[in-house]
């Protein structure tokens, strides 16, 4: 694995999820699209565990990809990490992109269908069979983050 960055890995799986949206939103199959969907759901969440690990190697924190746990630590160790308060708020909010990529995360992982929630805000995004658009809303906003991320790290 010699030359292989975690940013390398990261982006990756960033793309991997890019060309599956990509397929989903031209195959004319819907058990297909499905399966990439839910193929591009994986390799998001992995993802952002991969940003999780570039955070933790920055910041020489533990190397966790809990969230709390690692902005405890920063705390601890009296670092400020943008990237760790912005995914707390993040994952606070259900109605956020971040918490809502998780759950999608979680339905595939356990095998159990999307459970519908009533409306609570105006700024829920798409759900199920809208042809990628929330996959591809998620994709969009992780690499805005991981961006911004690499962005601010390169700075401390």
């Amino acid at each position: 694995m010699s030359g292989v960055t975690l940013a390398s890995l990261t982006n990756q799986k960033l793309d991997t999820a890019r060309r599956f949206i990509q397929q989903s939103q031209i195959s004319e199959e819907a058990w297909l699209n499905v399966g990439l969907e839910s193929s591009a759901i994986f390799q998001l969440r992995s993802a952002l565990n991969g940003l999780l690990k570039e955070v933790s190697t920055t910041y020489s924190l533990s190397g966790s990809l809990d969230v709390p746990s690692m902005l405890r630590e920063a705390e601890k160790k009296q670092i400020m990490v943008p990237v760790l308060t912005e995914l707390a708020d993040l994952f606070s909010r259900p109605e956020s992109w971040c918490s809502q990529l998780n759950q999608a995360y979680l339905v595939q992982f356990e095998c159990r269908g999307s459970l519908s929630s009533p409306v609570q805000s105006d700024n829920l995004i798409g759900r199920g069979s809208d042809n990628g658009a929330s996959v591809s809303f998620y994709l969009t906003k992780l690499v805005e983050l991981v961006l911004r991320f690499r962005e601010e790290s390169s700075e401390y």
